[in-house]
């Protein structure tokens, strides 16, 4: 036996060796015992999760994660792992083990660790997930027309990526057209395209449906508008072969309608009406087919002879059927005065003191009730005192006889209007009119001091606008706080009759550049009429002004404006073009006298022209000043002559609402407006 020595004690090599396993265990990392190895971990197994992956779109991800086991049966920390896939056309893996889908079919996904590896089973079978109108939705086409784009669907998967190969299905469902072919398969980009041909009937809604069937997606819709093919006849609408006086236009204005080669009306085609026999004229009209397919002119007048006169309407173009039209009426002579009645202007209310508005009128005829011209008229008044103007009048071709004009006095007012002959039934003609006072009140008060000067320019401003508006409006009580109406305007409580105007002179921007500003504050609903305004004028130009004599101008104006002048139009619809470059005021009083003082040559635009420049507060609120140049109501006041507030400014207050006097407007007329359309 071996013994060994340790401490001077003799011990056994066997109990050495048991005693030193001890110490070992105990102290291994101080005993370093020979013949003893550290432990290394081995990877011996990998596990892996989820062991199976299906895709059902392309570009789709999937994370598996990991474990390896070591030979103990222990997972190790931090183990080298590497991936691989065996059919990167299926799936790919990146080195953390992300799988994404490529491609349809199947692939597994390798991790290794050492010696050992799993593997993860890939299934990758695209799904449709939804189907996309990639073009031709929304196209406008003549009927029985193909469209000039085709209808393209996109069929993608959950990922948007395209599918190719899938059998898409299209059907007309609304407007009875037709289609290229009833379905077409996707290609690689997961596209078809079909052709649609439109129905036969325009304006009917038309629509295509595409889907696939069976496959659980929303199917997407195409919309269309047919409109009607070219024009394929024209035929006659309304009376044909009138009978009118000579001189006069035929009672029923001739009509024409294009129809396209399935009968539907066809609009915009240009229709033009010639009087190609008879020495007739045509005016007016539209010079487009309507919605209807419907083009009328607006005056056919009959030649100065007897006889038979033609009128043709032609639309432009080859093959079309009755293409022209051609119309006929007979002009007849007028016989001897049969008959008088009364014409335009009768029963109406004035401004006592005032002429009327509108020059009464008679109407002589004949037996056959053909106007008759060149009749003597003598116009009387008959009682209230008033008085006539051109009280000789003779008939015009239209048979009418006008007085040159009648101011009334204060109640009824009555006058006659003989016709020279006899036997003329009605003859003399009674035509009557009242005549009431000035009951437009407008109440000026003054946020700020004015000297007496600058008092008289307001109160003749005031006493101008209460000769032009006449007639009361209603009164309505107002409660508002004091600032309603702007800064340092005071508490409203009370019933406002007709309008209050609160005036400031203040500073606005220095001299010669903004004269004053203003508008309503409170209005009544309805009607629109101002119940409380505010104007301010700018200290620096009001010393000019008074001087050169044209403050009480700039206050007309801004009163113009708080009483509605291009301040409520819009909101009573007589505004039309606002911001383009023909804005215009449409009201029928001030068109007809836009017409009636220089205007009617005015082509450039529509009418009444409104201003087109020069920034918020001048354009689409004060007349053109390029057209009006001097008149009071452009945005621009002129020095060098007089400003003048003109019956066509009068006239637009009564498109407002207001009872207005045109009589108490300043002469005017619109200057070279024929010139002033270059």
């Amino acid at each position: 036996m071996t013994l060994m020595r340790r401490g001077g004690v003799a011990v056994p090599s066997s109990v050495k060796r048991r005693l030193c396993a001890s110490i070992t265990s105990a102290t291994l990392a101080l005993a370093g015992c020979r013949g003893t190895e550290p432990f290394v971990p081995v990877a011996t197994t990998i596990q892996v999760n989820p062991t199976t992956l299906d895709f059902t779109s392309l570009g789709a991800t999937r994370l598996v994660t990991v474990v390896v086991l070591d030979q103990r049966g222990s997972t190790m920390t931090h183990p080298t792992v590497t991936w691989s896939s065996d059919n990167v056309g299926v799936a790919t893996v990146s080195a953390s083990g992300l799988v994404t889908s490529v491609g349809n079919g199947s692939a597994h996904a390798l991790a290794t660790s050492g010696t050992v590896s799993a593997q993860v089973a890939v299934s990758v079978a695209q799904a449709a997930a939804q189907l996309f109108k990639q073009g031709g939705d929304g196209q406008t086409g003549a009927v029985q027309g193909t469209l000039p784009s085709p209808l393209s669907v996109q069929v993608v998967d959950a990922s948007n990526s395209p599918m190719a190969g899938l059998t898409v299905t299209f059907a007309v469902t609304l407007g009875g057209g037709g289609l290229s072919h009833p379905s077409g398969p996707t290609n690689g980009s997961g596209v078809t395209t079909i052709e649609w041909t439109l129905g036969a009937t325009p304006g009917q809604a038309q629509q295509v449906q595409a889907s696939l069937t069976g496959l659980g997606v929303a199917p997407v819709t195409f919309v269309a508008t047919a409109t009607a093919g070219p024009p394929a006849s024209v035929v006659k609408l309304g009376v044909d072969g009138q009978t009118a006086a000579t001189n006069n236009p035929v009672s029923t204005p001739p009509a024409v309608q294009v129809l396209d080669s399935y009968g539907n009306h066809v609009p915009g085609i240009v229709v033009t009406f010639v009087a190609s026999a008879g020495g007739g004229t045509v005016s007016g009209g539209a010079p487009h087919t309507d919605a209807d397919g419907v083009a009328t002119v607006g005056r056919w007048t009959l030649g100065p002879a007897a006889g038979e006169n033609t009128l043709t309407a032609t639309v432009a173009g080859s093959g079309i059927s009755g293409n022209p039209v051609s119309f006929t009426a007979t002009a007849v002579q007028p016989g001897a005065p049969a008959s008088m009645a009364a014409g335009p202007g009768d029963g109406q209310t004035g401004l006592a003191g005032f002429a009327l508005n509108v020059a009464p009128a008679v109407v002589v005829r004949d037996a056959a009730s053909f106007p008759v011209p060149n009749v003597a008229v003598t116009f009387a008044v008959a009682s209230g005192g008033g008085s006539v103007t051109g009280a000789n009048a003779t008939t015009g071709s239209d048979g009418v006889a006008t007085v040159g004009g009648w101011t009334v006095q204060l109640g009824m007012n009555t006058l006659t209007a003989t016709a020279t002959g006899s036997g003329i039934t009605g003859n003399p003609v009674t035509l009557a009119a009242t005549g009431v006072n000035p009951s437009y009140h407008i109440d000026v008060r003054y946020l700020t001091a004015v000297t007496p000067a600058q008092r008289e320019a307001f109160d003749n401003a005031t006493a101008k606008w209460e000769r032009l508006i006449y007639g009361d409006v209603s009164d309505d009580f107002a409660d508002f706080p004091a600032g309603t109406c702007g800064p340092g305007t005071p508490r409203i409580n009370e019933t406002i009759d007709d309008v209050i105007i609160f005036a400031q002179l203040d500073s606005i921007d220095g001299p010669k550049k903004i004269l004053g500003q203003a508008g309503p504050c409170l209005i009544r609903d309805p009607g629109f009429q101002t119940g409380v305004g505010v104007m301010r004028f700018d200290t620096a130009d009001v010393a000019d002004l008074l001087a050169t004599g044209t403050f009480d101008e700039v206050i007309l104006h801004e009163m113009g404006h708080v009483l509605g002048f291009g301040t409520i139009w819009g909101g009573l619809g007589l505004l039309a073009g606002a911001g383009g470059s023909d804005p215009h005021f449409v009201g029928a009083q001030a068109t007809g006298a836009f017409d009636r003082n220089g205007g009617q040559p005015y082509t450039a635009g529509a009418k009444v022209p409104v201003e087109n420049c020069c920034g918020a507060g001048t354009r689409d609120s004060h007349w053109r000043e390029t057209v009006f140049d001097t008149e009071l109501m452009t945005g621009f006041l002129g020095t060098s002559a007089a400003n003048p507030l003109s019956v066509i400014t009068t006239a637009s207050m009564g498109d407002l609402g207001y009872a207005v006097n045109y009589a108490g407007s300043d002469p005017y007329t619109v200057p070279n407006a024929a010139a002033l359309r270059a």
